[in-house]
This record gives C-alpha cells, structure tokens and sequence, in this order.
C-alpha cells in the first residue's frame, strides 16, 4: 500500500472534500430530506455530525495500519480545513 500512498493522498483528499460539502448540504435540510420542525433540523445536525466523526476517525484509524503515513496526513489536514473553508465561504459574503 505505501506505493500508492502519493496517488492515494490526492483521491483520498478529493473525496474528503466531497463527503464535506455533502454533510453539509445533510446538516442544512438542502439534501436528501427538507426538516419541517425544529427536532427533524436537529436530528440533521446531528447526522451530519455523527457521519463526519466515524469518517474522519476512521481515516485517522485505517490509513496508519495500511502504512499511508501521506494519506493520513491529507486526511487529516482535509478534514479539518474543508468545513472551516466552506464556513468562510457562506459567512464572510453575508458579513459585507
């Protein structure tokens, strides 16, 4: 697996930016159900996060024992600086 490690960081990297905005778009009521009371909107939030915890612990986990030292790095990194950008990305247009 450590020949693949270089290929593996860049797929692993894109998808973790896709399962990102996904659980996004999850938290926010705009995919897969629209929540009509507030108990649905948190059940969302709370999907959307419970989702992106096994994700992300289960990359921080698997890619160490397959002996990806890079791909963890990328996972890591990713994981961590997606939703901080896609924060960014809605707040700082409505802060003008």
């Amino acid at each position: 697996m450590r020949q693949v490690d270089g290929r593996g960081a860049v797929f692993v990297g894109g998808w973790d930016v896709v399962v990102c905005g996904v659980l996004l778009l999850v938290a926010v009521g705009a995919l897969f159900f629209e929540p009509g009371t507030r108990e649905e909107e948190t059940e969302a939030w709370h999907l959307a996060g419970r989702t992106y915890g096994w994700w992300f612990v289960g990359g921080l986990v698997l890619f160490p024992v397959l002996g990806m030292i890079r791909t963890t790095v990328v996972h890591l990194v990713t994981m961590i600086a997606a939703p901080v950008a896609a924060a960014l990305v809605l707040v700082l247009p409505a802060a003008r």
